[in-house]
């Protein structure tokens, strides 16, 4: 993997740390691609739920030969500050509009996995001059109070109500049972980043159990289907599903992935017909995690993506 800068920026309302893949860190100007040059608007990346700005290292080593990269590691997440509140998701937006500003950022293209996607999308709802082009990677395209069968109380409590502390080796095959069929050993660093140690030895979350409620509470209130229709830039889905077939009906519950996955498929085709400016990429049979299950394909998307 291509080692990135790491730094910190300090807005005057957060602390946020982020990644950076700088073009100019290239070895031979032959290195560099032929589209880029340095007028090239920036690709800023945010993480999912949970994961860090270094789940985009697999896609970040492909993006940043066309343009400069930066990733965040968004509130509560990675080395950035974690303070108690403030975790909603338009609040989580503007952390990213003032580290932008921070750091000498206009104009950017904004790539956006699962829940960092519903960040993306609110923030080009809200400052769509700042946003030239906009990508939702398996975002949840629909709030979770109309998925089949959730509940409010359900879906805060998400994978438990205690925190966990698991040794390395469980939390790795854990996460492995999810991602067994592209495991390599550059992915288990990059989830390595998603929880810290403890003198004992042990691991838990960086994102603390109280924070993932605050976001999860925020995921539930949110009125996503308001902020398509305000997108003014080209929009890219990129769904892990399958295209619907016409007059197809979405599952009546989600229990299982293939009904996930049909729920996604559903959501993914009534959203595109909303935004002005929109091309959807359909991945079936690919993980959540598209940036580590099919980093080539995506990076290539997103490049095609910015060149039209």
């Amino acid at each position: 993997m291509i080692k990135p800068r790491s730094s910190f920026v300090d807005t005057d309302i957060i602390r946020l740390h982020y990644l950076e893949w700088d073009p100019a860190q290239l070895n031979t100007a032959q290195e560099q691609s032929q589209e880029w040059d340095n007028d090239n608007i920036p690709l800023i990346l945010l993480h999912g739920l949970g994961a860090t700005a270094d789940t985009w290292h697999l896609v970040a080593g492909r993006l940043y030969k066309h343009s400069p990269v930066i990733a965040f590691d968004l509130r509560g997440h990675g080395l950035s500050e974690q303070p108690e509140t403030g975790y909603d998701l338009v609040n989580i937006a503007e952390d990213v509009v003032h580290g932008m500003a921070a750091l000498g950022l206009g104009q950017v293209a904004l790539v956006g996995h699962g829940w960092g996607g519903r960040v993306a999308l609110a923030l080009a709802a809200r400052h769509p001059a700042l946003i030239s082009h906009l990508v939702l990677v398996d975002c949840p395209h629909v709030e979770p109070r109309y998925w089949p069968g959730m509940t409010r109380e359900r879906f805060l409590r998400g994978r438990g109500d205690q925190e966990r502390s698991l040794s390395w080796n469980d939390f790795v095959r854990e996460m492995r049972e999810e991602m067994d069929d592209f495991w390599t050993p550059d992915i288990e660093a990059i989830v390595h980043t998603y929880v810290r140690e403890n003198p004992d030895g042990s691991v838990e979350e960086r994102l603390g159990l109280e924070q993932q409620r605050q976001i999860r509470a925020s995921l539930w209130d949110d009125r996503a289907l308001d902020y398509y229709g305000k997108l003014t830039c080209p929009v890219l889905l990129i769904p892990a599903a399958a295209q619907p077939r016409q007059g197809e009906d979405p599952p009546e519950r989600l229990e299982s992935a293939n009904e996930f996955a049909a729920a996604k498929g559903y959501m993914a085709s009534q959203v595109a017909r909303v935004i002005s400016r929109c091309s959807v990429l359909w991945m079936p049979h690919t993980a959540h995690d598209i940036q580590l299950h099919r980093p080539d394909i995506l990076s290539q998307a997103i490049i095609d993506f910015m060149a039209e």
